[in-house]
């Protein structure tokens, strides 16, 4: 490949302070649900493999959302709720370290998402804590979203949640958080991410498609926000503000929503919820851009529909003083247009970042990309579409993963180009 075709060394290469966390790039990897864990839901075999791969000197990993606690089991992702968990996070934080990287945790409830036949888990009954399904209201899922359940693997409708109780959020659920923090805090993070995205349990609360309270976690903009600053207010107490980020997934009502979590007034709240970050000046807050559509077009990054689709959040600068992170279609390209223009201060890369593992490298050198293998994304195998996508330098490959390329010149287009870029 031809080295330096593209200069990006003005922006993705530039330094940049997160709170605490000092940087020497803005290429950041997303948070990535890989699911495969061990049978204890401890960081599995490769893991560590896995993340020491991606990581660069002076570059931020936030790892795939990590449950809190046993009432949020998302299949086999690793959680951060037993000694085990925190000594298999351990292990990979040092492996980070040791190659000059940054690691933040995302912190995760999922709410509703969880089906309650999980429950039935030897090591989630043995620990003598609430078990799933819980949300903001009783309402469930849309029947047509299917969850796995326990034991069988079988796709089946979800159960109806179990609201939870006023004192219990402010007491119980808070206190999971700040568990999860401290386990993280001896895992040696770096930082922690709560996440509040995407449908999961503190979003089922922001939106009131899904939150039917009449108490003071209901109603209002302001109840429905209350849950997710005291969550992020218990955590700040345990990290400090500097070490601690959210990640929003705002929604339009022209675009897609995530697990049917809508909200009747999705600019209005997603906005208020910025707002009421900004006062904590968090390390950062990510930000999804909801341009993920679904479909086969997806597994093709020459015609992604997902990666021509306009930048959506631009407001939240006017509204956010701290540094927010863009996540969701963004191509090499875009993504360095989109710093440029100062809509985002540094840009989460997902897919890019599953297939190559020195991804920096290849965007500071216009290299040619490996192209992602959808269906390994969530298998449980150790080793393909995990840890054996090749790097540049043949010397780095222990395994024989073969994967077609693709130059980056090929995928989506640049913002610049985009009549309809909503910036």
């Amino acid at each position: 490949y031809q080295r330096r075709v593209r200069d990006f060394s003005n922006n993705m290469f530039k330094p940049l302070q997160l709170g605490s966390l000092k940087l020497e790039h803005r290429v950041i990897m997303a948070p990535l649900t890989r699911l495969r864990a061990t049978d204890t839901f401890a960081p599995g075999p490769t893991a560590l493999e896995y993340y020491s791969q991606r990581a660069s000197k002076g570059g931020l990993l936030i790892t795939e959302a990590v449950p809190i606690s046993p009432e949020t089991p998302y299949e086999w992702a690793p959680g951060i709720y037993t000694e085990e968990h925190v000594e298999g996070w351990k292990k990979i934080v040092d492996a980070v370290h040791k190659k000059g990287g940054l690691i933040s945790i995302q912190l995760w409830h999922i709410g509703r998402v969880a089906h309650e036949s999980w429950g039935k888990h030897p090591l989630l009954q043995s620990l003598g804590r609430p078990l799933p399904t819980v949300s903001s209201s009783d309402v469930p899922l849309p029947s047509k979203l299917l969850t796995q359940e326990y034991g069988t693997g079988k796709m089946v409708p979800p159960n109806i949640p179990r609201p939870l109780g006023a004192e219990e959020i402010r007491v119980r659920l808070v206190g999971d958080y700040v568990k999860a923090a401290e386990a993280a805090k001896r895992a040696g993070f770096d930082a922690v991410e709560i996440h509040a995205a995407h449908g999961y349990l503190l979003n089922q609360f922001i939106c009131d498609g899904v939150n039917k309270r009449t108490d003071e976690y209901g109603g209002s903009i302001e109840n429905r926000l209350r849950a997710l600053n005291e969550v992020v207010s218990a955590v700040v107490a345990v990290w400090g503000n500097d070490r601690v980020a959210v990640r929003l997934s705002p929604t339009y009502k022209d675009t897609k929503t995530y697990y049917d979590c809508n909200d009747s007034n999705p600019e209005l709240v997603y906005r208020e919820a910025v707002k009421i970050l900004d006062k904590y000046k968090l390390a950062y807050l990510l930000l999804s851009e909801p341009r993920w559509s679904g479909g086969p077009q997806h597994d093709n990054p020459k015609n992604d529909p997902g990666f021509i689709q306009p930048v959506r959040n631009g407001w939240a600068k006017e509204v956010y003083s701290s540094k927010i992170i863009g996540a969701g279609g963004f191509t090499p390209h875009s993504a360095k247009d989109t710093i440029e223009k100062g809509i985002y201060d540094a840009v989460a890369f997902g897919r890019w970042f599953i297939s190559n593992p020195d991804l920096p490298e290849r965007l500071k050198n216009n290299a040619p990309l490996n192209v992602y293998n959808r269906p390994t994304f969530y298998s449980r195998d150790p080793v393909k579409g995990y840890v054996d996508y090749p790097f540049l330098d043949p010397f780095a490959n222990k395994y024989e993963g073969h994967y077609s390329t693709i130059s980056q010149s090929e995928i989506g287009q640049s913002l610049e180009n985009s009549n309809e870029s909503k910036l």
